[in-house]
């Protein structure tokens, strides 16, 4: 054995030494490989020089253009120039190519006339038909590839349904079928894709068309890539269509696309129907901006905030004109929702949504208008005036919607609602949104919100229903006023119409009022004020941060026409107080006009307790910004009393009983007389004053008015006679 490997070594060496070596070895092996490839390069241009001299490019054209008609029932149109091509394809290439519609398609009358429904179904500037070599070599032209340059494609719908991209079938007796057809590769290269929908209709244009189709066989899956551009945005397609010959046969077929674009993303996994154009499956879609998605397909919004970031995912089931979404997921900006829609093109051109979605946090303050300068980003901002920004609520006209929605946690400027139920119908540009169930404030409540956007001015109505509410965090949340506190009730029914939030608020009409119980009224002791008549009448102003009214009921109710409540009602009940008031809230403009009259109680049993009361009433006035409110003696008001009080004890026809009765529109009431008195006579001396009378203090105005009776007397005594 080991005699035979020890030769075996020694011819191997031999051999090697022969030939000079293992390098001259390896020489060799690179002189065998280039003698190899020149030879191969040699056989290509001599094949390629006799393809050019002896391929029958006529009959080529002539065969494929009897095939493609016999295959689709079609007319196809070669030009008169038939190259040779050795570049990008072997094979020939035709000019001015056309592909017409089925029979009788054309008589369906289309945007553009006559001329428009005579247009081909395709027509190229030039097509570059690849053959296969050995299949040639044996008289047998096989396409395996097709270049499009320059195509134009149109695709058209009939108003019955039929379309001019669809085959014939088995079933259709009268046309001939495709047994089968095998294309490599399909391009299309700087081409041009119209669809037009039945009439009236606007076409949809991809422009600048490159695309590229992977046809093994009408029973096997296709492979389809395209990039196109669409309203000035370039859009990418790849996608897989299960069964080609069920899309030329109108027959359903397993696909899966993706969609790629600055505006959009998404992807679609499901069935795909060709007789009707139903869709059945997983779909995907995701954009940095709803607002700029919509602007780009046509469908623009007015200007503002939100709309931006959003994703979806759902199950898709398109039949028709009804689109549904089933298991669906949406987040836009800050929200996520989930539930399901059917969403319906109408005849009016505005989509309709249908369907319930629940979401655990809605913030309404991303789509409103920016807050008034120096307010800040929740709204209504004390001391703030209302924003003068466009309100806009045309976007309402271009859908309708019924919709239930669940919201967890709702906000809207500074107002915090949660556990939300709402009923949502927009209809001809109104917004209709009714609050079944509201939970606002540590209370519950109902209520209704319209916006109306139909008209020039947009309108909006709010009714509220609300129980248990707390008073102070809600009216500084709702309107800036944060001088109640307490527990209670709250009702309004209000309409304003304007092209802001001011000139909304400027022109509210309706009714509201409330009752609040256990609570306090901040800014003012009227207590105090009840007891300390001497600085009331001497016209000393309170601070409105000097103290505050505990209460154990406030209520008020309102009238309210052009951005102004007015009460006659307003009452508050104190252990120690009883206040009735009337004025005017100016919505609008933030101010408060109210006239507030306190009165000692003469007892302290709180709410429920005898409402009577002691002492003078003093009248004080309540004033200001809602953000500053001033408590100031309402002195006219005190100069009246008192007036109409001294004037009503004058005797009977006496000058200042007269005025009084001028001034008051009635006669005041006599002083009654003492018992037993004598009759006063111009004789007799007058009687002595009344000791009680004398030791009773005088009310200064009364002594002021008074002294002055006293010196108008002396002035009307005649002079002595000389």
């Amino acid at each position: 054995m080991g005699t035979v490997r020890a030769k075996a070594r020694f011819r191997r060496g031999r051999g090697l030494a022969r030939l000079g070596g293992g390098g001259a070895w390896m020489k060799l092996n690179w002189k065998l490989i280039g003698i190899g490839a020149g030879v191969a390069a040699g056989v290509v241009m001599l094949a390629a020089a006799l393809f050019v001299v002896f391929f029958p490019k006529e009959l080529a054209a002539r065969e494929a253009e009897r095939r493609i008609e016999e295959a689709t029932g079609r007319e196809l149109v070669l030009g008169e120039d038939i190259d040779i091509t050795l570049w990008p394809a072997l094979g020939f290439s035709v000019d001015n190519v056309s592909l017409s519609n089925p029979e009788g398609f054309d008589e369906v009358a289309r945007r553009g006339g006559a001329e428009a429904a005579e247009a081909p179904f395709i027509a190229a500037d030039r097509i570059v038909f690849a053959v296969a070599l050995l299949p040639l070599l044996s008289g047998e032209v096989r396409v395996k590839r097709l270049i499009f340059d320059g195509a134009e494609v149109r695709l058209r719908a009939k108003q019955d349904g039929s379309t001019n991209w669809t085959f014939p079938t088995e079933e259709d007796a009268e046309q001939p079928t495709l047994e089968d057809l095998r294309l490599d590769d399909v391009q299309l290269n700087d081409s041009l894709i119209t669809f037009q929908g039945a009439e009236g209709e606007p076409p949809l244009t991809l422009e600048d068309v490159d695309a590229r189709l992977a046809l093994r066989s009408l029973d096997r899956a296709a492979d389809l890539s395209a990039a196109f551009d669409y309203r000035g945005e370039r859009v990418s397609v790849d996608s897989t269509i299960g069964s080609p010959r069920a899309v030329m046969e109108k027959g359903e077929t397993p696909i899966r696309a993706e969609v790629r674009s600055d505006a959009l993303s998404g992807s679609f996994d499901g069935q795909f129907n060709a007789e009707n154009g139903a869709l059945a499956g997983a779909i995907e879609m995701r954009g940095p901006s709803l607002r700029r998605l919509l602007a780009w397909i046509g469908a623009p919004m007015a200007d503002g905030g939100g709309f931006g970031a959003f994703e979806a995912t759902a199950q898709l089931a398109r039949a028709g004109e009804t689109t549904a979404l089933n298991e669906a997921r949406f987040r836009l900006d800050d929200i996520e929702a989930s539930g399901r829609l059917n969403i319906v093109a109408q005849e009016n051109e505005r989509l309709r949504i249908d369907g319930a979605l629940s979401t655990p946090r809605i913030d309404l303050n991303t789509y409103l208008p920016a807050p008034a300068q120096g307010a800040d980003a929740g709204g209504v901002a004390v001391n703030q005036g209302w924003s003068n920004d466009p309100i806009d609520f045309t976007g309402l006209r271009a859908l309708d919607a019924n919709l239930a929605l669940s919201v967890a946690a709702l906000r809207f400027q500074r107002m915090d609602f949660s556990a939300v139920e709402m009923a949502l119908r927009i209809a001809n540009g109104a917004a209709d949104a009714r609050l079944t169930r509201l939970s606002l404030y540590g209370g519950s409540g109902t209520g209704r919100l319209i916006a109306d956007g139909s008209g020039a001015v947009p309108r909006l109505a709010i009714e509220l229903n609300a129980e248990n509410v707390q008073a102070e965090p809600l009216l500084r949340d709702a309107i800036g006023f944060d001088k109640i506190a307490g527990r209670g009730t709250l009702r309004a029914s209000l309409v304003g119409a304007g092209p802001s939030q001011a000139a909304i608020m400027r022109s509210l009409r309706g009714n509201a009022s409330f009752a609040f119980n256990d609570g306090q009224w901040k800014g003012v002791n009227l207590a105090q004020v009840a007891r300390t008549i001497q600085s009331v009448v001497s016209g000393q102003a309170m601070s409105s941060g000097g103290g505050a009214t505990d209460f154990a009921e406030l209520s008020a109710s309102f009238a309210v026409a052009d951005g102004v409540a007015a009460t006659e009602n307003l009452r508050l009940l104190n252990p120690f107080v009883r206040l009735e008031g009337a004025g005017l809230i100016n919505i609008g403009a933030q101010t408060i006009d109210m006239r507030l009259v306190p009165r000692a109680v003469r007892s302290i049993e709180g709410q429920g307790g005898d409402a009577g009361v002691a002492g003078l009433g003093i009248p004080f006035r309540a004033s200001g910004p809602w953000a500053n409110v001033s408590f100031r003696p309402a002195l006219e008001d005190v100069v009246q009393n008192q007036l109409r009080d001294i004037l009503g004890r004058q005797e009977e026809g006496s000058p200042l009983a007269r005025l009084g009765e001028a001034l008051f529109g009635r006669a005041p009431a006599a002083t009654p007389e003492a018992a037993g008195a004598p009759a006063p006579s111009g004789d007799a001396p007058a009687p002595a004053a009344d000791p009680s009378e004398q030791e009773r203090p005088r009310n200064p105005l009364e002594e002021l008015f008074r002294r002055a009776m006293e010196g108008d007397e002396e002035k009307q005594e005649p002079a002595p006679t000389p």
